[in-house]
């Protein structure tokens, strides 16, 4: 899956989710965002799916009811995010408001039948998830194990491959 593509797929998803909150964001006008996005293609998009995770962090972190109203676009938002380490902010407040073990089956869940987006992105937020259940742990990683074996994109093979290095939340 090309890196514009997720992009996008993460910041409706964001868009979605800060709609349901009632949340708004502003980003200004900033010359080294411009800068950097004139040497590297969707830095910008990617410095603006910053901002709106935060306000959707920093709205949900202060609010649980929140958080177990608008579970399904908290996950959702979760489940677009690619990157590395940006889940951990999501990943909180879902085991926070809606408990660790709910959280750990459904990227469980979205790893043995979602899209290969949301395959890949419940990899990488399980790390984030807090300490494993050990049930759901074995269940992740034969079902971890299976989709990698069964993608067909070799990004998302990579990700999810467990012994590849570019394997996500190795």
């Amino acid at each position: 899956m090309e890196q514009g593509a997720r992009l996008d797929a993460q910041e409706a998803a964001l868009d979605a989710l800060l709609a349901a909150l009632g949340t708004e964001v502003r980003t200004e006008p900033d010359p080294r965002v411009d800068a950097l996005a004139a040497r590297a293609p969707g830095y910008a998009q990617y410095h603006r799916i910053g901002h709106k995770r935060q306000a959707a962090y920093r709205r949900l972190a202060e609010d649980r009811a929140a958080v177990r109203a608008h579970y399904g676009a908290v996950l959702d938002a979760l489940l677009a995010d690619d990157d590395p380490s940006s889940p951990r902010w999501l990943a909180q407040v879902l085991a926070v408001g809606g408990g660790s073990r709910r959280l750990q089956q459904e990227l469980v869940a979205a790893l043995e039948s979602g899209d290969p987006l949301r395959r890949v992105c419940a990899v990488g937020a399980w790390r984030w998830a807090d300490a494993p259940h050990p049930d759901l742990a074995r269940r992740f990683g034969t079902a971890r194990r299976a989709a990698a074996r069964a993608a067909a994109d070799p990004w998302e093979r990579g990700r999810l491959d467990p012994d590849s290095g570019a394997a996500a939340g190795s």
